[in-house]
């Protein structure tokens, strides 16, 4: 049986996309620089232009037993932040702006998932908020 994995968007408006994402480990391992948000899937602002990249100002989260990196995608990825193993919170970089997507060389401005230490029945559960870039 494969890992139990959701990607839900929330809101994807102009100007922010709230998206939360949930994982339950059943037997495949660790996700690997798994892309969660795909900035170019994201709606176009009202004037039709596509989104290049995000800017995390919230999150929201619990581990448990495993931990979570969440990166910046680019020729190598870039850690944001690491979210640890076996607990929860929130973070708010609302004033600093939030933290970019778009680190790194050759960024693309999505947002991947890697995850450490996941064996058993271990989960997370992670809500963005996230500031849209154009």
């Amino acid at each position: 049986m494969a890992d139990i994995v959701t990607s839900t968007t929330l809101v994807d408006g102009d100007r922010q996309a709230v998206m939360s994402f949930t994982y339950q480990h059943v037997d495949t391992g660790n996700e690997d620089a798994v892309t969660k948000v795909d900035v170019s899937a994201l709606a176009t602002n009202s004037d039709g232009t596509t989104c290049t990249g995000v800017r995390i100002v919230e999150v929201w989260w619990t581990c448990v037993g495993m931990t979570v990196i969440i990166e910046s995608d680019a020729s190598t990825d870039i850690a944001l932040m690491q979210l640890a193993q076996d607990g929860s919170g929130h973070l708010d970089y609302t004033n600093i702006g939030g933290l970019t997507s778009s680190l790194g060389t050759s960024p693309t401005g999505d947002v991947l998932f890697t995850t450490t230490g996941a064996g058993g029945t271990d989960t997370y559960n992670v809500v963005l908020r996230m500031i849209k870039e154009y």
